[in-house]
């Protein structure tokens, strides 16, 4: 393969894994950012449950104990959708980073085959060498050999 051809597909592949890599961290952002969510929810939702708690064993009006069930079971429920966010969040991110994954290794595909090309070129620059060593030698010899 061209060298020039086998750059501008190693130049190419870099730029893919760094998108596939800026993709990866704005997932990996958004789980974390969704799964805060959640615990502050769940939290929210606890105390807002010790505190119905709390407050009935002081005694308390019904129609107050069914405005605060109403409220946790809407709470319940935004738990509910904020675990199925995450749960998505999660499927998002495993797939970015398959995708990454998959934009790394062809990158280093390509370096591979460029590490290989630079060193098969180095070997024939070297075999050059050594011929040419070998003949400025010989005929250094032959020189010499005539000369006496």
């Amino acid at each position: 393969m061209n060298s020039v051809v086998l750059a501008h597909l190693t130049e190419q592949a870099e730029k893919a894994r760094n998108e596939a890599a800026k993709l990866l961290a704005e997932e990996r952002h958004n789980k974390q950012k969704i799964a805060l969510q959640l615990q502050t929810l769940q939290q929210y939702r606890n105390d807002y449950a010790a505190q119905l708690q709390d407050q009935m064993q002081h005694g308390m009006a019904s129609y107050l104990v069914n405005n605060y069930r109403q409220f946790l079971a809407s709470l319940d429920y935004a738990v509910q959708r904020a675990q199925s966010a995450l749960v998505d969040q999660e499927t998002k991110l495993d797939k970015s980073q398959q995708h990454w994954q998959t934009k790394q290794r062809k990158l280093a595909s390509y370096e591979t085959l460029s590490d290989r090309q630079q060193a098969a070129a180095v070997k024939v620059a070297n075999k050059r060498e050594q011929k040419l060593t070998d003949e400025l030698s010989l005929a250094m010899y032959m020189r010499q050999r005539g000369l006496r």
